[in-house]
């Protein structure tokens, strides 16, 4: 049996090589790595939630074998419709089981947006290619993190002369995760989708800031290792993706509150904030100096323009020498 996630995404505007659509394409949220890194890094955590009779079965002390580039290229064949291009995300896990036989099974998982066409049909067409290939049935679960189309059935069907085929395969799907079952869970994973489910299902700010806040005090109220709580709530951020800087500057400022508790190791969400605008201004002044001094001089003043802000918000100097690189010196520099 087989393990495999992928994430789709689709840009609703802009035909290749338009700029909007480049531009919208480049600031849209990364499922496929998003998912693929989550499974990774949490796999039998995930299948506990995804897959429990599996999960027992499995032996965790063991670790499963991914192999997700070699079912990618199994994927690729030689016809253009029958295969996606090189953005082709996933994830194929080769699970031991503790029988003591040495057997294998692989688990086989999708992460779906909303979009994304037929599903069910799409699920068949992987599980062929995995049994072409390995002569195993895989066993089959779709992470979906979107509304799905209403009525979508979930499992594939079909009938031609005599010759019939029913497919079920399991799903978990994010909106119907009960929130008080996240939210009480001692699975780490369910912290992040709990993140993942909301950041699914709002695109509002303010909406996805009390979300975030919601995830990292439940991070921060763990006994968890602080390993495993940095980790968390790197894909907690990542999934609800804040763009609003004001926001984020805020989520500091908590962040701060509970470093200082001792209750998580601070994280900088305001990594991205300096890093795009130090770029931006590095590019924009080594285009105009046209040397490469002026770029790494342009990187150093969106640092710069970061931390002015976050000493204006009465973030502690040693968080921003954390969050934007800087040397003490620096930050003291711009305090007097």
């Amino acid at each position: 049996m087989t393990a495999y996630i992928r994430g789709d995404e689709k840009t609703e505007t802009g035909q290749a090589g338009d700029e909007s659509g480049k531009a919208d394409k480049e600031a849209r949220f990364s499922g496929d790595s998003f998912w693929k890194d989550l499974a990774k890094a949490y796999f039998y955590p995930l299948l506990k939630r995804a897959l429990p009779e599996l999960y027992t079965d499995a032996d965790t002390d063991a670790e499963p074998v991914f192999l997700d580039k070699e079912f990618t290229d199994v994927l690729k064949t030689s016809d253009p419709k029958k295969h996606n291009h090189s953005r082709f995300s996933d994830l194929l896990a080769d699970v031991p089981l503790k029988n003591g036989t040495g057997e294998f099974v692989l688990f086989h998982g999708e992460a779906q947006s909303p979009g994304g066409g037929d599903l069910a049909e799409r699920m068949n067409f992987y599980r062929c290619f995995v049994y072409a290939h390995y002569r195993r049935e895989p066993a089959t679960v779709a992470i979906i993190a979107g509304n799905r189309p209403k009525g979508e059935t979930r499992r594939y069907s079909h009938s031609h002369y005599g010759t019939s085929i029913d497919y079920d395969y399991n799903n978990l799907v994010l909106p119907e995760l009960d929130d008080e079952e996240l939210l009480t869970s001692d699975n780490p994973i369910d912290v992040v989708l709990y993140a993942a489910k909301y950041a699914a299902m709002t695109s509002a700010e303010h909406q996805r800031y009390n979300y975030l806040r919601t995830a990292t005090k439940l991070l921060a109220e763990r006994g968890w290792s602080m390993d495993d709580k940095r980790s968390l709530l790197l894909f907690v951020q990542r999934v609800i993706n804040l763009k609003d800087d004001k926001l984020k500057i805020e989520y500091l400022g908590y962040l701060e509150h509970l470093d200082k508790e001792g209750k998580i190791v601070y994280v900088s969400i305001a990594e991205e904030i300096y890093t795009k605008r130090g770029r931006e201004k590095g590019i924009e002044e080594g285009r105009i100096e046209g040397k490469l001094e002026g770029r790494i001089e342009g990187q150093l003043e969106g640092k710069l323009e970061v931390a002015r802000k976050l000493l204006a918000n009465g973030v502690s100097p040693d968080i921003i020498a954390k969050s934007a690189d800087l040397p003490q010196e620096k930050i003291r520099e711009l305090m007097n």
